[in-house]
């Protein structure tokens, strides 16, 4: 089993008003993800707005993250950007600041080749060395799907490829992926609504944005994943799915500042542009549906 397994929380960014990153509100964040229950935090991926940062605010993200986490536990930043040196020059670092993996997603907007995929993820890989990389693949949202062929080639080549954060509703792919090396490559669902069911076709967890408001219930549900609780980890997963329906219609990641700000781990609930704030209507709509939510998870 690689670095990741288990509830891995994909965690914001916290800004000021300004829209300047809030350094201080980020060692809150990085204390509140150690003790609230979750196995590993992934910072600067979708839910971190990484892709609307600079390199220096992502260094500087990570080496405060990596610090005050002070190994309580795994910490995998992730690193893609749209270009080969910028990618490369924020593995090195996290490998550097003693993060325990980088994260790394597939390059965006134009459409790549296999060829091309595997070329990139090769640099990287080697470059590397033996520090652990996990690829990221969303493909819904960087025009590009790398295949378990690709994943597979790169296995032979790299032993430092422990795994693929895989972000898409596909069973049949995660299968496949788990199949690319002997033993089972590791695979973490980046679905909320298909933990448990990933899972049981090989999955060792789920990167998860809103694991950072309700741990408690994601958390119920690993416990009872691996302890082979079938009953409730199906009764949590359900409850999870329904939740997923009625809060999709807000941002995500408003949101999930909107709670962390209610709770006093950060400061604003600020995002950075283009993505907008939540309306007033809204925050209070959202405050009730998760304070229903946790009220009801205290009982499972």
């Amino acid at each position: 089993m690689g670095v990741l397994q288990g509830i891995v929380c994909a965690n914001i960014t916290p800004f000021f008003e300004n829209r300047e990153v809030d350094y201080a509100s980020v060692k809150k964040l990085a204390r509140y993800l150690a003790g609230c229950g979750v196995n590993a935090i992934y910072p600067l991926g979708t839910n971190g707005e990484g892709l609307s940062l600079t390199v220096e605010e992502r260094k500087k993200i990570a080496e405060v993250m990596v610090d005050e986490i002070a190994g309580k536990i795994p910490v995998a930043i992730q690193c893609g950007t749209q270009t080969l040196e910028d990618t490369l020059a924020l593995v090195i670092h996290a490998k550097e600041i003693g993060a325990d993996a980088a994260g790394v997603v597939t390059p965006f907007f134009f459409r790549f080749s296999d060829q091309g995929l595997e070329e990139y993820y090769s640099a990287l890989l080697e470059a590397a060395g033996e520090f652990p990389i996990y690829v990221y693949n969303i493909p819904t949202n960087t025009n590009n799907d790398i295949t378990a062929d690709v994943v597979k080639k790169l296995c032979v080549k790299y032993d430092n490829l422990m795994g693929v954060k895989y972000s898409y509703p596909d069973l049949i792919r995660l299968k496949e992926y788990n199949n690319t090396k002997e033993g089972g490559l590791d695979v973490l669902i980046g679905c909320d609504k298909l933990i448990y069911p990933a899972c049981k076709v090989g999955a060792v967890g789920t990167v998860s944005g809103p694991a950072a408001v309700f741990p408690e219930l994601f958390s119920s549900l690993w416990t009872a994943t691996v302890n082979g609780d079938e009953k409730k980890a199906q009764k949590v997963q359900n409850i999870i799915f329904e939740n997923s329906y009625i809060l999709a219609p807000y941002q995500e990641i408003p949101m999930i500042k909107q709670y962390l700000k209610s709770i006093g781990v950060i400061e604003t609930d600020t995002v950075r542009i283009p993505f907008t704030s939540i309306t007033q209507e809204d925050k209070a709509q959202i405050a009730n549906i998760i304070n229903r939510i946790k009220s009801e998870s205290v009982v499972i």
